[in-house]
């Protein structure tokens, strides 16, 4: 049990009158004049005219990029995020064995610079197939945090590689593999006269 459950507890035991709930009430921010006519006059219109095409066009950009490689969108989750794991290590073997031909015939494509044939791309990638597993893999290690009483990021000791900024996966925080590329990296062996 966390500490903030104990403690919540023991008022709740020892103390003499009953508690009411309170209701949560937002406080009113005081707004200028010129702010609630930037609100009525300049939000409608950014929304309508300049937001929303954005986001419809990023949308149709995503699902293009799904449809071409023959992905969906649950396949573009990191597995090294710990509940995704768990939640691939629950799926049925089947729909296991898929995902993973899909990203390698995804990543294939990619590398060749093609796209499935049309014939192939009418279908939706928006099927959720993962999102149960999610829910029960959220569950499954909410339980083992407060019975095992470790959080499951912590299992991991040591990550990060020479930044220490704790990366799940290389490439979060810098962009790693720059210095090897024109070898930069490389120890320059001393000529023998």
């Amino acid at each position: 049990m966390s500490l903030h459950k104990e403690i919540c507890k023991y008022i709740a035991r020892s103390s003499s009158k009953p508690l009411h709930k309170l209701e949560f009430e937002p406080t009113k921010r005081k707004t200028g004049a010129l702010s609630q006519i930037f609100r009525k006059v300049f939000f409608p219109y950014y929304f309508k005219f300049i937001r929303a095409p954005y986001e419809r066009w990023q949308f149709c950009a995503m699902t293009k990029f799904l449809r071409e490689h023959g992905l969906m969108y649950d396949d573009m989750y990191s597995d090294k995020d710990p509940v995704i794991e768990r939640a691939i290590s629950l799926l049925p073997k089947d729909i296991q064995i898929k995902r993973y031909r899909r990203m390698l015939r995804g990543t294939h494509i990619n590398f060749l610079r093609l796209y499935l044939h049309p014939s192939e791309q009418n279908y939706d990638p928006y099927i959720p197939y993962l999102a149960p597993y999610i829910e029960e893999a959220k569950f499954q290690l909410q339980e083992e945090e407060e019975l095992l009483g470790y959080h499951p990021y912590d299992r991991r000791l040591y990550t990060g590689g020479a930044t220490g900024f704790g990366d799940l996966e290389p490439g979060m925080h810098f962009l790693v593999s720059i210095p090897n590329l024109y070898g930069a990296a490389i120890p320059h062996t001393l000529k023998k006269k």
